[in-house]
């Protein structure tokens, strides 16, 4: 199906790709509902030719909402800003190889569809190799609306019955990589909050129309058409102009509402951005602040937490059994290495622990430097902060001859008390207090 020829490097190019063949169509944005959702399901779920271009849509259609996509956000970029490395059989790390792969905006592209295919039930990436360029490899996800992922075509246009059977093309494993999640993905769990949502912001705000300006009445009796044509003309300019003119003998009155103050929409908005939040982090993170706790946000973080290192387990499978390969391929990084995140060190701990130990043993000042940012120049005095300069920390002792004063008392007089009389001692507070009484 595809034309191939080989570049000044060896490697094979493409001239004709998948995701250029085909035909896209703009997509039909109107406010859906559960009913649509039903009906998109069941398209995808058809035993016969499947089509999951409407379901596809569908997610598009729910990733607006804000919450859902802060929540989809702040999923993902804990595994996209984690380390990684190339390492050998033998665990070593090959920098050269590492240094790469990291400079490559290929490799967060890569990431993000794995990512993707958990959500959105499956991805297609088409590869674009150019060795001679600055960036050496270009991704491309084709469209989710033309994949049969059941069947594995690539349908031409979305109408069609069959279409390219990607599997079985030669470049299937190289410059197509397909990614796999769970059914038909996590936004489908998602859909019916979001709706509900949807349709309870939409509610709260045609109330908030209604009670924020209550219906106005014009009580006539008149039976002149033109008069009463202009009472309603009157009445609908009524929000930008407040004046009117009407008969001596007519009334205009305000429809009082006796209506609440919409906390049966906000519960239901609530509630469904709740489970949007269990949903894909597993817990309410920094949302709940009528009852959130110190010990709750802990407890959502571990648990969120979990989530993070499973997605980071499914990132690493994916890498090392269908990205590697083809990058291998494609002459892009050298053989027999494997993709493995690096783990996070938790920074508070590692600190408390090393200032525990440099009771009792001596610590590198570099390594303490490149870990915590900390310059060391060298070992503290004997005496500590608070010894005089020059002294070291050694108490100077007292000369003979000169009685020192207890501590806490000043010696305010040098001259000696004559004997036989009692010293009194003047309080800042008490000039006449005596502490010898």
């Amino acid at each position: 199906m595809a034309k191939k020829n080989k570049n000044k490097t060896g490697t094979p190019s493409r001239e004709k790709f998948i995701a250029a063949v085909i035909k896209s169509r703009t997509p039909i944005v109107h406010r859906k509902d559960i009913s649509d959702w039903q009906r998109a399901k069941q398209a995808a779920l058809r035993v016969d030719a499947p089509r999951f271009s409407q379901l596809q849509e569908l997610f598009d259609y729910i990733m607006d909402d804000a919450h859902l996509s802060s929540q989809v956000q702040l999923r993902k970029s804990k595994v996209l800003r984690s380390e990684f490395a190339l390492v050998n059989e033998s665990g070593d790390t090959d920098d050269q190889a590492t240094e790469v792969l990291k400079n490559m905006p290929a490799t967060r592209h890569l990431i993000n569809a794995v990512l993707d295919a958990q959500l959105y039930g499956y991805t297609l990436a088409e590869l674009d190799p150019h060795p001679d360029n600055p960036d050496p490899l270009g991704v491309a996800v084709i469209d989710r609306r033309h994949i049969d992922p059941r069947n594995g075509f690539v349908l031409i246009d979305t109408s069609d019955t069959t279409g390219i059977p990607y599997r079985e093309l030669r470049e299937y494993g190289t410059y197509l990589l397909e990614f796999r999640g769970e059914g038909l993905g996590i936004l489908d769990k998602a859909v019916p909050h979001v709706l509900f949502k949807r349709f309870a912001q939409s509610c709260w705000s045609e109330f908030c129309e209604v009670c924020g300006m209550p219906p106005r009445v014009i009580k006539t009796n008149t039976q002149d058409p033109n008069l009463r044509d202009k009472y309603l003309e009157m009445l609908s300019n009524y929000g930008s102009g407040a004046n009117g003119v009407i008969d001596i003998d007519d009334e205009m009155i305000f429809v009082a509402t006796n209506a609440s103050n919409g906390e049966a929409y906000e519960n239901l908005i609530r509630l469904c951005s709740n489970e949007l939040s269990l949903l894909i982090n597993g817990a309410v993170l920094g949302q709940d602040t009528r009852y959130g706790s110190n010990s709750k946000e802990q407890t959502s973080t571990d648990l969120n937490d979990e989530i993070v290192e499973a997605d980071m387990a499914a990132v690493e499978v994916a890498m090392n059994t269908i990205v590697l390969p083809a990058l291998v391929a494609l002459a892009l990084v050298p053989a027999g290495l494997r993709f493995k995140f690096q783990e996070q060190e938790d920074a508070t701990q590692l600190f408390n622990q090393t200032m525990q130990a440099a009771q009792y043993f001596d610590i590198d000042p570099e390594w303490v430097k490149e870990k915590f940012g900390i310059e060391v120049i060298g070992p503290r005095a004997v005496g500590g902060l608070g010894s005089p300069a020059g002294n070291d920390g050694d108490d100077e002792k007292p000369k003979q001859g000169k009685k020192q004063a207890p501590q806490g008392k000043e010696n305010d007089e040098d001259e000696e008390t004559p004997k036989g009389e009692k010293k009194t001692r003047q309080n800042a507070y008490s000039p006449d207090f005596d502490p010898f009484v």
